[in-house]
């Protein structure tokens, strides 16, 4: 008998008979959803959090899965869209495809700096790992199986940048055992703004009894809801020596920039998976997976300006396309499962910014008296542009006992090896090179500041998990990861040498730039010089221990004990030493139950974690950020959602997560006094107020978030159709560490929105209509300010959530 064979018999016959427990998971698998609600029941939900196929009721985790059904039921297509349905996860965020993605408040709102560090989240798609360095990919949801938010530090199976937790993105696989195809077309359009539309679609081919291939196509346009208005602006350029230089006022319009909605985004692309059963015991999916997104505009608002209103002055995009290769290979040695999964993963983007506010800050400290190379005064106004490429190059091997046995484990090793090649440049148009009026860095035309450097980032490890039935009732889990993580960072930053404010002389690199050189660059490549080659290594481990009593066939508790690394890393600036990897300890009871025939879910956890060495980045010295490991915080809370089959047609779900997360160390700031020795360095005691006190609350995440829907399905006639409403509430958080910071920001407010859908099919077709944020809430995901907060942030912008959006979807199934 064929494999293939073999599965689909397992899955029929596990609805009517007692089998052992490696079968009966497999046969609960995808599609389970529509059997469940035939026979009355809550469906069976199939995850692979432990790197096995388990009962998700089975598994000792806190953790929340939004199935293929939810998320088409919920309208996911984006990372916005389905984190609002995970309570334990927060974000910072400044568009598409730019957020930095928490659990639990294990975050200390500094991330995302590209050569700062890596990221406190794992983030998977399927076996492999698309953690980049800066911010997380956003990828069209479309033809997914399920998402997985695994809460608390996963280190054990997971790896470094697991710290908080992890989130798993798993595809639908090919399927040799059918032809099957579909496709969605939707349309909608903002109640604020302008309209978009998408298109999906989706084919599995057999090629063979044990053999099939699967293909995905998107492609999607989001209107947008964000306006530039008209606006003007004056640099005083006030000189000290009036005599010598006299003043130059200068007005500027943004006039070929304004556009209303200008926040339009368009993203495609397209996955091909092959699976082919070699044998019995031997399977292979290859799979490729590729993404383009575009955006325009920007996705904050300025208050100031008016509701969903901002004045930029430069044109602002974003370019984001990845693709990833991925290799699992399964199979048996003897009754031995083996494991192998490898990819590489790359990601190019580049991010046009406004970058004006500075241009007012240095007006307003009579530095914005740049010159052309003729010694005329220039307008001032500077733009960013930032590029990175990621890649990333992942292999695992695991080999797990069988799990019907009482003493079973997984033995594995991991290696990783990371790349980002930054370049960030901040322009000035005709802004001067020559000897006399020289403002730009070496080489770079109309660059005030360049940062180009090359980070690579390379983790090694071993692990092994194992479990023993203690009784048929009490099992006891542990596991233990062994890592090394090496980090190397080489290049340069900073302004030119000679960069120098003609009224007053004072030299801009203030000990950076190539003022700091040490190298001259290598041979063919674009770099003014070398300031930057340094390194760090690191080795360590962490652990788990995990206690379960499975009180009955429904209902199981278990307590865990679990911990979590992320890697320290390098400081640009030069004499700053490197900062340390950040720990984390967790304590959590949890409960897996299930009530009433299969119709009542009611899950949960409570937890306590202790976070070591926080690491936070902080503007320092020349507006640059340094990495610190500022002290200790701690997070108690707690997790549950519950899912209620009330009625045979009517499912009610709900999720919650309350936290409270506070440092327990005071963080006093760095040295600001150019006086002394110690200027730019992380301050040991604090000569006044510390910059975050003891007891101040961990930013980005709101102490409440929880989630409710309500689907009710009926017919009419032959039409079986549906009404369906979900409420999202949040409340507030803040939007800094550093208690100056957060004055000037302030909250991000608390929020309640509702999205209604309803909609109707017969046979292979579906149709619905569906109303998102229906009483148009301006609820806000961050707060930021358009540079450091001595000079802008009294600028604040505002990331809101999507306005009211009103939307059509119809599709087909084969």
């Amino acid at each position: 008998m064929t494999r293939s064979r073999k599965r689909k018999l397992q899955r029929m016959c596990s609805k009517w008979a007692a089998m052992p427990l490696a079968s009966a998971l497999i046969a609960g698998a995808t599609h389970a959803a529509s059997d469940a609600a035939d026979s009355g029941t809550l469906e069976e939900v199939v995850v692979t959090a432990q790197k096995r196929s388990e009962d998700l009721q089975k598994v000792p985790i806190s953790m929340q899965v939004l199935g293929g059904d939810k998320l088409d039921q919920l309208q996911v297509t984006s990372f916005d869209d389905y984190a609002k349905f995970l309570p334990s996860v927060s974000f910072q965020t400044l568009g598409p495809g730019q957020a930095q993605l928490y659990f639990r408040g294990i975050a200390s709102g500094g991330d995302g700096l590209h050569a700062g560090s890596a990221s406190a989240t794992g983030m998977y798609l399927d076996e492999t790992p698309v953690t980049t360095i800066g911010n997380s990919i956003d990828l069209h949801v479309y033809d997914i199986e399920r998402v997985e938010a695994l809460a608390g530090p996963q280190g054990t199976l997971y790896g470094a940048s697991s710290l908080s937790g992890t989130l798993r993105i798993i595809t639908n696989k090919p399927d040799p055992t059918k032809f099957s195809a579909g496709y969605d077309v939707k349309g909608d359009k903002f109640s604020a703004g302008a309209g978009g539309g998408e298109f999906d679609g989706f084919v599995n081919i057999p090629l063979a009894e044990n053999a099939a291939v699967r293909l995905v196509g998107y492609y999607e346009r989001d209107g947008g809801y964000i306006s530039n208005v008209p606006a003007t602006r004056t640099y005083t350029r006030t000189s000290t020596d009036p005599t010598t230089y006299p003043d130059a006022p200068l007005t500027v319009n943004n006039a070929s920039v304004v556009k209303n909605n200008f926040n339009d985004t368009e993203t495609y692309g397209g996955r091909a998976a092959l699976k082919v059963d070699l044998n019995d015991s031997w399977s292979i999916t290859p799979m490729v997976l590729y993404q383009h997104q575009e955006t325009n505009g920007t996705f904050g608002y300025d208050p100031l300006i008016g509701d969903l209103k901002v004045t930029d002055f430069v044109p602002e995009s974003t370019d984001d396309h990845w693709y990833q290769t991925a290799l699992t290979v399964e199979g048996k040695i003897s009754n031995f499962d083996l494991v192998y999964s490898g990819g590489y993963f790359e990601r190019n983007t580049r991010i046009a910014s406004d970058y004006s506010e500075y241009s007012v800050a240095y007006d307003y400290y009579g530095n914005s008296r740049f010159r052309d190379n003729a010694g005329n005064l220039i307008d001032p106004t500077q733009a960013q542009l930032q590029t990175d490429r990621y890649t990333k190059l992942s292999q695992e091997i695991r080999l797990s006992s069988p799990a019907t046995d009482r003493f079973r484990y997984t033995l594995g090793a991991f290696y990783q090896r990371q790349t980002d090649t930054i370049r960030d440049e901040y322009l000035i148009n005709n802004l001067g090179n020559t000897p006399a009026y020289d403002f730009s860095v070496t080489g770079q035309a109309n660059t005030l500041y360049l940062t180009q450097q090359e980070r690579v980032d390379r983790d090694y490890a071993v692990f092994g998990d194992t479990t023993f039935d203690i009784t048929s009732q009490l099992k006891l889990s542990a596991g233990i990861r062994g890592f090394v993580a090496r980090n190397t960072l080489y290049g340069f930053f900073g302004f030119n040498n000679n960069y120098v404010d003609l009224d007053n002389g004072d030299n801009f690199s203030h000990g950076s730039g190539e003022s700091s050189c040490f190298n001259a660059p290598a041979v063919g490549s674009n770099l003014p010089c070398v300031n930057t080659d340094k390194g760090i290594r690191e080795s360590g481990q962490t652990h788990r221990v995990n206690l379960t009593y499975q009180v009955d066939s429904e209902r199981m508790v278990y307590a865990t004990y679990s911990t979590g690394f992320r890697p320290g890393g390098n400081n640009r600036r030069v004499g700053l030493a490197p900062y340390s990897s950040d720990t984390l300890s967790n304590y959590e009871l949890g409960w897996k139950t299930g009530w009433f025939d299969h119709r009542l879910r009611f899950n949960g956890a409570v937890f306590y974690e202790k976070w070591k060495g926080v690491q936070l980045g902080v503007a320092g010295p020349n507006g640059i950020t340094d990495i610190f490991n500022v002290g200790n915080a701690t997070v108690k809370g707690i997790e549950s959602d519950i899912n209620w089959l009330a009625l045979e047609d009517l499912d009610i779900s709900a999720s919650g997560t309350y936290v409270n997360a506070r440092t327990t160390t005071d963080f006093c700031g760095e040295q600001t006094d150019k006086s002394q020795a110690d200027y730019g360095q992380l301050l040991q005691s604090c000569p006044g107020a510390a910059s975050a006190p003891a007891g101040s609350r961990l930013p980005v995440t709101p102490a409440f978030k929880a989630n409710l829907t309500a689907r009710y399905k009926f017919n009419v006639g032959d039409y079986k159709s549906f009404v369906q409403a979900s409420v999202i509430h949040q409340s507030a958080a803040n939007s800094a560490l550093q208690s100056d910071v957060e004055a000037i920001l302030g909250q991000t407010p608390g929020y309640t929105s509702a999205d209604f859908s309803v909609g109707t099919a017969m046979g292979n077709w579906t149709s619905e209509l569906y109303i998102e944020n229906a009483f148009d809430e301006r609820g806000q995901l961050n707060r930021y300010g358009e540079c450091g907060a001595d000079y802008c942030y009294q600028n604040a912008r505002v990331i809101p959530i999507k306005p009211r959006i009103f939307g059509i979807k119809f599709g087909q199934k084969f």
